[in-house]
């Protein structure tokens, strides 16, 4: 199958664009499809070690096929970017304490592909 795939991704990158387009979209679902199963058991398999792990209470095994540790539960605080955004554009005081402490940063644009329906 992966064989298959690469092949039919290797003959639409020689395509003319919107052909090359639509080939690479159908050869991204397919794989996509054959992830999500994989997905579906690793998931599965995730959930028994869990049950196994809250049965017997034990967080962390060591075993010939690999390791499994379950780390300990945390708490994230998160901010209104929004609303503290408006209260700084709002005071110059309220600016001066807390522009010091905000950390801007940039993510790259995203591709979503998704099947024709």
């Amino acid at each position: 199958m992966i064989q298959e795939l690469e092949t039919q991704l290797e003959q639409a990158a020689v395509m003319h664009a919107e052909a090359s387009v639509e080939s690479a979209i159908m050869v991204y679902l397919a794989a996509k499809a054959q992830i999500d199963e994989f997905n579906r058991i690793t998931d599965a398999a995730k959930r028994l070690i869990g049950d196994v792990m809250l049965h017997t209470g034990v967080t962390s095994y060591a075993t010939q096929a690999g390791k499994v540790s379950m780390t300990s539960a945390s708490v994230v605080t998160s901010y209104d970017t929004k609303a503290l955004d408006a209260l700084l554009a709002s005071s110059d005081e309220v600016r001066r304490l807390l522009e010091p402490h905000r950390k801007v940063s940039e993510r790259a644009g995203t591709m979503r592909i998704v099947g024709a329906k």
